[in-house]
């Protein structure tokens, strides 16, 4: 009987026991955080390396506007836009459109200089990602800029849009 009753007291033990044991194994199993951090300097430039040239003001900008008037069916031309496209030096630039209209049923640009040509792309339709980089060459240059925009068939008022992206390689 004594024996027995050495066992109930083992066990009166062996819940709480069996609980500090379960704890301090997850305790040493738990995960552990470290939070690192940096620092960044960010010096705000006005313009990157290449960007948008408006050469009857004489205007630099980032982005700018551009309204042609579309028909159905029909191709018009700006064979001289506006605005331009000025690089002040070597790297690559990148070009996509973001958004256009079903009204847009094709779209194309071409960006040169006299002889050379930066880039000549035609879309029809829809969002397209950044494709091939465009080497700027070395020195400031300036591209002008010919684009071609075609109205779908079946529009008849209203408005459209096409926003087009110009992604600027910092070498």
């Amino acid at each position: 009987m004594n024996r027995l009753r050495k066992r109930v007291r083992i066990g009166k033990y062996a819940i709480p026991a069996l609980l500090l044991i379960t704890l301090a194994i997850g305790t040493v199993a738990a995960a552990a955080y470290v939070i690192l951090t940096f620092t960044m300097t960010l010096p705000i430039a006005e313009h990157p390396r290449v960007y948008f040239w408006n050469e009857g003001t004489t205007t630099e900008a980032n982005t700018f506007i551009l309204s042609m008037d579309i028909f159905p069916n029909v191709t018009t031309i700006d064979e001289n836009a506006t605005w331009n496209i000025r690089s002040t030096g070597a790297g690559k630039i990148f070009i996509r459109v973001s958004a256009m209209d079903s009204e847009v049923d094709k779209l194309n640009i071409t960006a040169y200089d006299g002889a050379t040509t930066l880039f000549a792309i035609e879309w029809t339709g829809g969002t397209t990602d950044w494709g091939t980089g465009y080497d700027t060459g070395s020195g400031t240059t300036d591209f002008d800029l010919w684009i071609e925009v075609t109205g779908a068939s079946g529009i008849s008022s209203g408005t459209a849009s096409v926003t087009v992206e110009l992604k600027v390689e910092e070498p």
